[in-house]
């Protein structure tokens, strides 16, 4: 059976956490700045939900078989005036998970491509995403979508 995407239920609520449980372990093996665990994920979908209910976003799963494989959460923003002005109105993905069994199985496309949609149809003419630096598996697939890097986000840690 294929995968399909669809808008987020509550139904999905279990499933979507287990995969937001996985995001959190992964992106705490690349930074130390992550927390990981459950309470993480939770809190996290909790995040995702208020801001797509107030931002205009909206959340999908992928799945296949009646089994959630896959997740996305994006809302709308607006850029300041250092941007062109075509490119203000944006859509920014807040989150995008892929069940690690089927990572590399285009699911993450799919989402992407979801994500795409969901901004044309809004008049948007541009995605906005974020990525760890050293997940070279997500900054494939983002390059592979089409996505390029723009700006980079620094931190300094203070005593």
């Amino acid at each position: 059976m294929s995968v399909t995407i669809r808008p987020m239920r509550e139904a999905d609520r279990e499933a979507v956490t287990g995969l937001l449980v996985q995001l959190a372990a992964w992106e705490a093996d690349l930074s130390s700045t992550r927390a990981r665990g459950r309470e993480t994920a939770l809190a996290l979908l909790e995040a995702d939900s208020a801001q797509t209910r107030s931002q205009g976003g909206a959340q999908f799963v992928a799945e296949r078989d009646g089994i959630c494989l896959g997740y996305l959460a994006l809302r709308l923003g607006r850029t300041g005036p250092y941007v062109h002005a075509e490119l203000r109105d944006h859509v920014l993905i807040e989150n995008i998970v892929v069940a690690e069994r089927e990572r590399g199985t285009g699911i993450g496309q799919m989402l992407l491509a979801q994500a795409e949609r969901f901004a044309r149809e809004r008049g948007c003419r541009a995605l906005l995403l974020g990525a760890l630096t050293g997940n070279e598996p997500a900054l494939r697939a983002y390059r592979l979508a089409g996505f390029e890097a723009v700006s980079y986000e620094m931190l300094k840690r203070l005593d």
